[in-house]
C-alpha cells in the first residue's frame, strides 16, 4: 500500500494566494509539490467558502495523488492501494464521513483508498493583504456549470443559457499545467458564448495538478475536483444554486460495449452511483447544492439535435475537444491540424452525434474513412464497438451489463436500457455511411 502524508508549509504562497501543499510518499525521498493557483479563484470572487473550501483542499489532494502512483507499480498494472491523510478545518464533520468517502472515490478510481483527515495548521487558500483598495467581487448568477471544453459541457451551457433567458452563468473549468488544450479550448469556448449570450456568462478557471508531471494519466479523479470546484462558487453564490454536469447518458454510464470492458477498467467519472454517493456524503458534512447531470438519458447525437442555441453550436462545435487519447499522436496520420485520435470511444460518440446534423466535417488522427483493419493497441476501441453492433443484445442483456457496472435507479432501468439502444443505432447510421468499405462490410449485416 502506498502511504501519502500531506504537511502544509509554514510559509503561502503569495503569488499564487495558497498554502503550500505536497505529496509525501512513503519510501520516495523527494516530495511531490501540488500545484494549485488560488489567484484565479479569487479573481472571480474575493470571498471564499467554508465547508467547500475544505472539499475543494480534500478533491485538490487526490487528484494529485492520483496522478502521482503509478499503476505500473501493482502486481496487476492497475488497482492500487493508497492511504492518505489530508488537512482540512472542519476534522470531525470529516471525519465522520471517511470510510463511505474512501468507498466514493475507489469507486471513481477503481483502486483502494483509505481516507482520513488532520486538522490543518492553515487553510489552502491564503488571500493576501492588499495594500490598496480592491474593490470586493462576488462571484454571481443562478447556476453554476461544469466547463471542461468538451463537446457536452458546451451544449449543456447553451441549453441552460437559451432556458434561462435572463439568467447569468458562471462556468467552472479547469486545467493541467501536464495537460496541453483545456484550458484554451475553454476560454475560446467563453468567448463563442459572450458573441451570443453578452454579459450573462462568467469563466472561473483553475489550474490544479502537480508541480512536475506524474506516474499516472488515466486522470479518474478529475471528475471529484471538477465537482469540488463547482461546489466552491456554488456555496458562496447561495445553497440552493445547482452545480451542472452535461454528460450524455451513454458515456455517464460507460456502458461495456464487450464483457472484457466491465469492472474497475471501465471509467465511472459521472455514473449515476458515483454522483449519488458524492451527494449523499456531502448532504451529511452541510454541502447541499444540488449536482444535476439533466442528461443521463439522453444520447449524444440527441444532445446535439436538441441544442436549444443551434446557432451557437454550429459556430462552436468545432473547438471543442472530445478525445480521450488527445496527446497519444505517435500512431495518427494527421498530426497536424487534428484535434482528436478518431478511434476512442468518445471521438467514435462525438463523430456519431454530429453526422445526423451535417456537423461531422472534422480533422481526425486516424479518420474511419481510410480504417483497413482493427489491429493494434490504437484501434482497440473500434474493435470493441463493431464487436458490440454486430450482437443484438436483448433488454435483458443490455440491463445485466449496465448493472454489472455500477448500482442504479430500478425505476429508470428501462429508460437506460432504450438510451443504449437508441445509442446503438445513431452510431450504426454513422458507421454504414462514413466508415471505410473494410468498417461497412463489418456492419454490413447489422
Amino acid at each position: 500500500m502506498t502511504r501519502i502524508s500531506i504537511p502544509i508549509a509554514a510559509d503561502a504562497d503569495p503569488k499564487k494566494e495558497v498554502s503550500r501543499l505536497s505529496l509525501h510518499l512513503e519510501g520516495v525521498d523527494a516530495p511531490a509539490p501540488i500545484d494549485v493557483d488560488g489567484n484565479a479563484l479569487l479573481k472571480v470572487s474575493r470571498e471564499i467558502p467554508d465547508m467547500a473550501q475544505d472539499l475543494f483542499t480534500i478533491a485538490s489532494c487526490i487528484y494529485a495523488a492520483d496522478k502521482a502512483v503509478a499503476r505500473t507499480s501493482v502486481d496487476d498494472n492497475w488497482t492500487r492501494e493508497i492511504a492518505i491523510e489530508i488537512p482540512i478545518e472542519h476534522l470531525e464533520t470529516w471525519s465522520a464521513v471517511a470510510e463511505p468517502f474512501s468507498k466514493t472515490v475507489s469507486y471513481l478510481t477503481g483502486d483502494f483508498w483509505q481516507i482520513s483527515f488532520r486538522k490543518g495548521e492553515k487553510r489552502l487558500i491564503q488571500r493576501r493583504i492588499r495594500k490598496r483598495s480592491i474593490p470586493y467581487k462576488r462571484a454571481h448568477g443562478s447556476a453554476v456549470a461544469l466547463f471542461s471544453g468538451g463537446l457536452d459541457s458546451y451544449i449543456g451551457a447553451l441549453d441552460w443559457l437559451a432556458e434561462n433567458t435572463t439568467e447569468r452563468l458562471l462556468l467552472v473549468g479547469h486545467y493541467d499545467r501536464d495537460v496541453s488544450g483545456p484550458g484554451a479550448d475553454q476560454r475560446r469556448l467563453k468567448e463563442v458564448c459572450d458573441r451570443f449570450f453578452p454579459k450573462r456568462t462568467e469563466l472561473a478557471q483553475a489550474q490544479i495538478g502537480l508541480y512536475e508531471g506524474g506516474a499516472d494519466t488515466n486522470f479518474r479523479s478529475r471528475s471529484l475536483l471538477f465537482i469540488a470546484l463547482g461546489c466552491y462558487f456554488a456555496e458562496v453564490m447561495g445553497d440552493d444554486v445547482p452545480v451542472l454536469i452535461s454528460e450524455n447518458g451513454p458515456i455517464a454510464l460507460n456502458f461495456p460495449l464487450t464483457p472484457a470492458r466491465r469492472g474497475s477498467c471501465s471509467t465511472r467519472t459521472v455514473h449515476p452511483e458515483f454522483i449519488s454517493g458524492l451527494t449523499h456524503i456531502l448532504r451529511e458534512v452541510g454541502i447541499s447544492n444540488p449536482i444535476i447531470n439533466r442528461y443521463d438519458l439522453v444520447t449524444k447525437g440527441e444532445m446535439v439535435a436538441g441544442c436549444g442555441h443551434p446557432a451557437a453550436l454550429h459556430a462552436g462545435f468545432a473547438l471543442t475537444r472530445s478525445c480521450a487519447k488527445a496527446n497519444r499522436r505517435t500512431y495518427w496520420v494527421n498530426k497536424k491540424g487534428a484535434l482528436g485520435c478518431g478511434l476512442c470511444i468518445p471521438c467514435l460518440f462525438r463523430r456519431a452525434s454530429l453526422h445526423s446534423e451535417g456537423l461531422d466535417t472534422e480533422l481526425y488522427g486516424i479518420p474511419v474513412e481510410s480504417l483497413d483493419n482493427m489491429i493494434g493497441d490504437a484501434r482497440e476501441d473500434i474493435l470493441a464497438l463493431v464487436t458490440f453492433l454486430r450482437t443484438r443484445h436483448s433488454d435483458r442483456e443490455i440491463a445485466a451489463r449496465l448493472l454489472a457496472n455500477g448500482r442504479l435507479s430500478m425505476e429508470k432501468l428501462s429508460d437506460y436500457v432504450d438510451m443504449i439502444k437508441r445509442m446503438r443505432a445513431e452510431v450504426l447510421q454513422w458507421l454504414k455511411a462514413k466508415g471505410s468499405p473494410f468498417l461497412q462490410n463489418e456492419v454490413r449485416a447489422c
